[in-house]
């Protein structure tokens, strides 16, 4: 159960005193770790997540097998309502790109609430809509902007919610993201270390000019907020014992 003090995640912490209160005793502090997905595509949500920190990415499953990234959800959002409000089996997969603690609630206990408490239906829905608003652009984005516009937004959105100028983060993952071919992602990053935006070996990629990298980003980028500065920007290319195809925080 959490403290008195509120939440680390920024719609719960929109919540009036009252329904934070009726809220927390419910709650429980996880880690969000690397491993297997949070939420199945198909199945019902088991818990209901307010990220602190770290990035959460929604994914698609296809027919063949394949995955494709549709949202990242950081501590501004909340990973799994919608499916749990409505009690109905999940359509997309939810998966760990960057760790991080975040609050958990037991879905059931959260429709409950959520028939309680008004002013926790207007966060979770406001971050519903915000959502469907943000889906709805990067389908544009997807059919209006090339494959190096559309990463390039991606790694500015990457950064803005992981903390982080490094990541680790395989061409596999970054073609997951956008949903084209391996060797698309290879061209885009080459070309991009080449003129000094990126660093990029083994997986681990370091953005070294943030405002190069935002000049070559589509549009889209304003609305996700992406271009900000760090509070402690850090670089490093160590190799560290973490999966290569995730996000990975900077020491602190």
């Amino acid at each position: 159960m959490l403290t008195s003090r509120q939440s680390l995640n920024d719609l719960l912490a929109e919540l009036p005193s009252r329904d934070w209160d009726l809220l927390r005793p419910h709650l429980r502090v996880i880690e969000l770790n690397f491993g297997p997905a949070l939420i199945e595509a198909g199945l019902p949500v088991k818990q209901v997540i307010f990220p602190h920190g770290g990035i959460v990415a929604t994914m698609e499953i296809l027919s063949r097998g394949e995955s494709i990234e549709t949202g990242m959800i950081g501590r501004g959002g909340v990973v799994g309502s919608g499916a749990a409000f409505y009690d109905v089996p999940s359509p997309s997969a939810a998966v760990v790109r960057f760790p991080g603690p975040a609050s958990a609630i037991e879905a059931g206990q959260f429709r409950s609430l959520m028939g309680i408490s008004a002013a926790l239906r207007d966060v979770v829905m406001r971050d519903l809509w915000t959502r469907s608003v943000k889906a709805e652009q990067t389908a544009a984005c997807n059919a209006a902007h090339s494959a190096e516009q559309r990463l390039c937004r991606r790694l500015l959105h990457s950064r803005t919610l992981s903390g982080s100028d490094t990541m680790l983060l395989s061409q596999d993952l970054m073609a997951q993201m956008l949903g084209v071919k391996r060797n698309t992602i290879s061209l885009i990053a080459h070309a991009l270390q080449q003129k000094g935006v990126i660093r990029y070996s083994r997986g681990r990629m370091a953005i070294i000019d943030v405002d190069a990298l935002a000049s070559r980003s589509c549009e889209c980028q304003l609305a996700d907020g992406s271009i900000r500065p760090l509070a402690s920007p850090r670089l490093s290319l160590a190799p560290r014992a973490v999966p290569e195809c995730s996000i990975q925080r900077s020491p602190s």
